[in-house]
């Protein structure tokens, strides 16, 4: 796990403009990293690398790594959790080995059987920038699902490039520009953290993507889309039954955290006393049994530390809790929103960096979350509401309507099919969503549900492409805010459930081994019950909650904010989102962080600057 950066000229050799830029930006990350450092350029090409030590920590595995011939080189972020076998692998061709690091197999995978090969091939969480100088080509790619970031920007003379967007904003001369739009669709609820910057001149690899930078250009390509992957008949033939079912997937769960439970370093869990979380939890402890877990017990509000201590107690690991006070919050917020690069919509965001910060101070470098279970197994509330649209079409509703009206209902809900979908009521409202917010995100979500076409009834075909849509949409917040958070504080953040196997596995599983019974995430939950309390596998399901009281009274920093003027808001304007983020604290964190994020990039303020100022707008509570 660690940091990358790198400079490719187009035309003229690597300078000293351009090495002293590559120092800069990874000077920016050196958080991701900061067991070791060191560079390499040549020709056209420079790279940097920060490295924090989890598999093989000796000198030896010290990147950017070079093969023994000198021509193939690679700086890399992540863990491929199947080095391993890859490794024995590459030995059987011929390949000798001189350290025991994940990153060796992978250098010599990309050099021995090519990139469009070797990548597929890989299981675990990475992005990547190797160098091949038998053709002249530098490559870029990111894992399927996008777990590991990689930011680019191409500046006409230069492509530069790096783990996080603030590395190339270090550069001497690039513009510190917030893009309105950015901003806008953000502030409209749209998912756009993992794979859109906020900064203007700066892009993200997609999930799966995979980038070939040549003389020629950049040819952008993405190696694994769930569009791709999908086989609608393979869930159409599936008749397995309950029992194998659950044998398979809880085997194929105690292979993904046995290879997630592989480090050189002190492992922990964050045990939020849920069912995702509790569950890797007990598994992981089989295989490490040191092993202790964290959660956030906040001062205010609710918390979640009970049921933890439920989980953990029956699963026999020791439970830390991680307090959080309003006046912590204040502190934390600020730099939330600095490592995030975005606004910090969600005060669980603040919680993260106050959690893994307790983590590090504690000597865990490697901590394990129960993240894509929701996704991939249908644990969400409005994937089960999405059935619901569809009941006009189930037996007997069909009869109260004609063929023709079902019809033309149909042409216009496919494209908005899921209850997540913006505007999924009236003809011009979707239109309005499809050409003004994300179109990249909102015709997917049809696409996947026509990708889905072969399966019956709709009720379950829209479901499970709700399922799939949200791989793309939630989840991507969400394991972007678990990479910046968790590595602010120099913490490796693993998800098992985001495995290859596992996300085969239940792309392809029926909607009755998902939802049954009005419960979500059925078949998972009964692997759970077998290791963890049954209250916790089948308690409500509650988002991480963290109090409003927090940043109750912090709406005042709007008022002649950088926000306002970006946004072009009058006075009168702003005075009523005050008024909006007072009495809604969803509104407020989004504002608010919006506002932090500006003041942070664009107007030159400090984190500790803002957390004052954040004291100050509530002492004032206007």
């Amino acid at each position: 796990m660690c940091g990358l950066a790198g400079v490719w000229r187009r035309r003229n050799p690597i300078g000293e403009r351009d090495l002293s830029d590559l120092a800069r930006m990874t000077e920016a990350i050196a958080y991701r990293g900061p067991d070791d450092r060191s560079s390499w350029s040549d020709g056209r090409l420079a790279l940097g690398h920060r490295r924090l030590s989890i598999i093989d920590p000796s000198p030896a595995a010290r990147e950017p790594m070079l093969t023994p011939c000198g021509r193939g080189v690679l700086v890399y972020n992540g863990e491929v959790y199947n080095y391993r076998s890859l490794r024995e692998d590459l030995r059987a061709e011929g390949i000798a080995f001189q350290t025991a690091s994940d990153a060796e197999v992978v250098l010599h995978a990309l050099h021995r059987w090519g990139p469009e090969k070797a990548i597929p091939l890989f299981d675990g969480m990475f992005s990547l920038a190797y160098f091949d100088a038998r053709d002249g080509a530098l490559w870029l790619a990111r894992d399927r699902l996008g777990i590991k970031p990689m930011s680019v920007a191409d500046t006409g003379e230069r492509i530069l490039f790096a783990s996080e967007d603030k590395a190339i904003l270090a550069c001497d001369g690039f513009p510190c520009a917030v893009d309105a739009r950015e901003i806008t669709l953000r502030l409209a609820a749209q998912n756009r953290d993992s794979s859109f910057s906020l900064f203007a001149g700066i892009e993200r690899l997609p999930p799966g993507g995979v980038w070939r930078i040549t003389d020629q250009g950049i040819e952008k390509r993405q190696f694994w889309h769930v569009l791709d992957m999908l086989d609608p008949a393979r869930i159409m033939r599936d008749t397995t039954s309950d029992v194998d079912q659950a044998a398979r997937l809880e085997a194929l769960i105690r292979g993904s955290v046995g290879l997630h439970c592989v480090a050189d370093t002190p492992i922990a869990a964050a045990c939020s006393g849920g069912v995702d979380s509790g569950l890797i939890t007990a598994l992981a402890k089989q295989t490490r049994p040191e092993m202790p877990a964290y959660v956030i017990d906040p001062r205010i509000g609710a918390s979640e530390a009970a049921n933890a201590a439920r989980t953990c107690q029956h699963a026999g690991v020791e439970l830390r809790r991680v307090s959080l006070e309003a006046d912590q919050f204040l502190d934390l917020w600020p730099r939330t929103v600095w490592h995030l690069e975005s606004d910090g919509f969600h005060g669980s965001h603040v919680a993260l960096l106050a959690l893994a910060e307790r983590c590090r101070a504690d000597g865990v470098k490697v901590l394990l979350t129960g993240e894509g279970a929701d996704e991939l197994f249908g644990g969400y509330p409005w994937q089960a509401s999405t059935m619901r649209l569809w009941r006009p079409w189930t037996w007997p509703r069909r009869l109260l309507r004609s063929r023709q009206a079902l019809e033309q209902r149909f042409r216009r809900q496919r494209l908005a099919p899921f209850r997540s979908s913006i505007a999924n009521s009236h003809a011009s409202d979707r239109s309005i969503v499809l050409r003004a917010l994300s179109p990249e995100l909102n015709f997917l979500q049809t696409e996947i549900f026509d990708r889905l076409e072969p399966v019956r009834p709709l009720g379950d075909r829209a479901f499970l492409g709700s399922c799939l849509y949200d791989l793309y949409s939630h989840l991507q917040d969400l394991l972007h805010r678990h990479d910046r958070l968790s590595m602010a504080a120099s913490v490796e953040l693993r998800v098992p459930f985001v495995e290859n196997h596992l996300i085969d596995f239940a792309m392809h599983l029926p909607r009755r081994h998902k939802y049954r019974d009005r419960t979500g995430k059925w078949l998972l939950k009964s692997v759970a019950a077998r290791h963890i309390p049954r209250e916790n596998v089948y308690a409500p399901k509650n988002g991480f909650g963290i109090s409003g009281r927090f940043t109750a009274g912090t709406q005042g920093l709007l008022r002649d904010g950088l926000l306002r003027d970006a946004m072009k808001w009058s006075a009168s304007s702003v005075e009523h989102l005050v008024d909006l983020a007072r009495r809604e604290e969803t509104s407020r964190m989004r504002l608010v962080g919006m506002e932090l994020l500006l003041r942070l990039y664009t107007g030159g303020a400090t984190t500790g600057q803002l957390s004052e100022a954040l004291r100050g707008a509530i002492a004032d509570k206007r």
